[in-house]
C-alpha cells in the first residue's frame, strides 16, 4: 500500500512512554503516522513518521498540525500531566493540559473546514474513582479525591459534550520494558529491577490496588478500535489488567519471573509516607466489558514479565 493511501493516524504525546509504543506500533501497520512532543525532544522512529513540535495548553502548533493532516483517521490523545504530586502543585496547569480543550477546538475548526470527524481516543485514568470500593465499572466513576483525578474526569465529560466521535479507555498503572527512547522519569518495573538486583531495601505499599496494564496490551487495544468496523464510538472503557495488586504484590512477583531474592522487599502501609497528595486506597476496576466488546483478553502481570525478560 503506498504511503498516500494509508490511513493517518495522529498521537498526541508521542515521545511519552506509551506514546513511543503507540508510534512504533501503528508506523509497522498500514497507517501513515504523526505524532506531536513538547517538553521532551521528538524521539527517531523507522518508516514514515512525521514530528511535530504543539503547545497543549497555549495550542501553538496544533491547528497547523491538524490541518497538514488530512485526511484524519483518528487522534490518540496520550498527552498529560500524569504525576499527582505535580497536578496538586499546579493545578492551572493540570487543567489546561489533561482537559483538551485547545486539540478539540482544533479539531472543530477542521471539522467545520472539511467536513472530518476523525475518531477521538483519549487516554483517560483509574483515578477518576474514588477508591472505596474494589472492582469499579465505567458507570460508577466520580469524586476523584486529587486534582490528577479531576482533571481527567473534566476531561472525559468535555469530550463527550464536544466531541461524539470518541472512545475514553481509562488507564491504569502501565507497565512494559523501556521505551524506544528512555523517557525522564522513573518506571516502576525497572525501579523494582535496580532495587532488588543492588538487594537495597525498599518500602512497597501493601494498602493501594490497582490493575497493572502492559503496554503491549494497550497497543492490541488501540489497534482494534482503528479497525475498520469497530463500532464502539461514544464509548468509556475500563483498561486495567486482569488481577488487583498491591505495589507490595508488584514487587514480590517481579522478584519470583526474574529470579531476585525478595529479602529486600519491605511491606508498608501507605501511610508509612507522606506524598503531598490524597490517594486512592483502591481503584482496582473491571474491565470485562473492553474484553467483551472488543474481544481482546488482557495480559496476566505474571505472563507478561515472562514475555519482557529480567531487566536489572
Amino acid at each position: 500500500m503506498a504511503f498516500s493511501e494509508r490511513p493517518l493516524v495522529l498521537i498526541t504525546g508521542g515521545s511519552g512512554y506509551l506514546g513511543q509504543f503507540l508510534v512504533q506500533a501503528l508506523a509497522k501497520s498500514d497507517f501513515q503516522v504523526a505524532f506531536t512532543y513538547h517538553s521532551t525532544a521528538a524521539p527517531s522512529f523507522t518508516g514514515d513518521v512525521r514530528s511535530y513540535w504543539v503547545n497543549l495548553v497555549s495550542g501553538e502548533g496544533l491547528q497547523q498540525c491538524i490541518n497538514e493532516l488530512t485526511p484524519l483517521l483518528a487522534v490518540i490523545n496520550t498527552a498529560a500531566m500524569s504525576s499527582p504530586g505535580a497536578c496538586e502543585k499546579d493545578s492551572d496547569t493540570a487543567r489546561a493540559i489533561n482537559v483538551p480543550g485547545k486539540l478539540l477546538d482544533a479539531l472543530s475548526q477542521h471539522a467545520a473546514e472539511h467536513g472530518s470527524h476523525p475518531l477521538l481516543i483519549h487516554l483517560s485514568t483509574d483515578q477518576v474513582y474514588d477508591g472505596s470500593k474494589s472492582d469499579w465499572r465505567e458507570e460508577e466513576a466520580g469524586n476523584p479525591v486529587n486534582v490528577y483525578g479531576k482533571t481527567k474526569l473534566e476531561a472525559e465529560h468535555v469530550i463527550q459534550e464536544r466531541w461524539p466521535n470518541h472512545v475514553i479507555l481509562r488507564s491504569s498503572i502501565i507497565y512494559g520494558p523501556q521505551s524506544p527512547t528512555p523517557v525522564p522519569r522513573p518506571l516502576f518495573l525497572q525501579f523494582v529491577a535496580r532495587q532488588l538486583a543492588e538487594g537495597t531495601p525498599t518500602s512497597f505499599f501493601n494498602d493501594e490496588f490497582r490493575n497493572p496494564v502492559f503496554v503491549d496490551d494497550i497497543v492490541r487495544v488501540v489497534l482494534k478500535l482503528l479497525q475498520p468496523g469497530t463500532a464502539v464510538s461514544g464509548s468509556v472503557y475500563n483498561m486495567g489488567g486482569p488481577e488487583r495488586l498491591s505495589r507490595v504484590d508488584m514487587a514480590v512477583k517481579v522478584a519470583e519471573a526474574w529470579g531476585y531474592s525478595p529479602d529486600a522487599i519491605i511491606s508498608a502501609p501507605s501511610s508509612s509516607v507522606n506524598r503531598g497528595v490524597a490517594s486512592p486506597a483502591d481503584i482496582s476496576m473491571t474491565s470485562q466489558k473492553l474484553e467483551h466488546e472488543l474481544g481482546l483478553s488482557l495480559t496476566p502481570f505474571s505472563d507478561a514479565l515472562a514475555r519482557i525478560g529480567r531487566l536489572q
